[in-house]
């Protein structure tokens, strides 16, 4: 009766004593013995709010790291995914129903699954399109700002990428004027030009102080 009052904490109940032998594995995954020397890889601890598919990617990489023979190389993946959860992540993964997981890929498609809305959208070139010089912004501020944002996109399409620079930059600018008469093939040549830009700009202005 107490427990069902508003605000007051709940008991925690009571573990059965077989739960320790239960594994959300099925046979023959459950069965298998860990190596001593396994160690769990050192990687920040999933919670949730981020994308699971990119902790899976830093996993399996850090995995691969590790001394396990190879006839334990998927039991170890399975057995080892769990210590890397904390938080809302660790709790889902308690709750899988016990021996439903068949394979590390079942059990990274559960996962996936039910992370999915913390995953981060895979950007596309045309998101490029957003990235504009701002007034006061020099032209050198304006490549690396473009750069780092082109680094985040898997599939850059280098013909939208050049396109989209020079539809970011100031009209009034010279190296935009420059751009339309001299098109660039791919992100290089638009760095090149705007480096020689900016050493034509400054020698124009040491001309005029001398």
């Amino acid at each position: 009766m107490i427990s069902s009052v508003p605000g007051v904490v709940k008991h925690i109940p009571k573990v059965p004593a077989i739960t320790h032998r239960i594994s959300i594995f099925a046979p023959p995954i459950c069965d298998a013995e860990i190596p001593k020397r396994f160690q769990t890889p050192n990687m920040k601890l999933y919670d949730g709010t981020t994308d699971p598919e990119e902790h899976v990617a830093q996993y399996r990489k850090r995995m691969e790291t590790n001394p396990i023979p190879p006839h334990l190389k998927e039991a170890c993946l399975y057995k080892g995914f769990g210590s890397t959860l904390t938080g809302a992540a660790m709790k889902w993964l308690l709750n899988v129903p016990p021996y439903s997981v068949t394979s590390f890929a079942h059990l990274i498609n559960l996962f996936n699954n039910q992370f999915s809305c913390s995953s981060t959208f895979e950007r596309l070139t045309s998101d490029l399109y957003r990235i504009t010089q701002g007034p006061d912004e020099s032209l050198r501020s304006y490549v690396n700002k473009f750069g780092r944002e082109s680094l985040d996109i898997p599939n850059l399409d280098i013909t939208t990428a050049v396109q989209a620079f020079k539809m970011g930059l100031q009209r009034n600018s010279p190296f935009y004027d420059d751009l339309v008469m001299n098109p660039c093939r791919n992100m290089d040549e638009v760095r090149n030009h705007a480096l020689r830009e900016k050493e034509a700009g400054l020698a124009h202005q040491q001309i005029i102080h001398t």
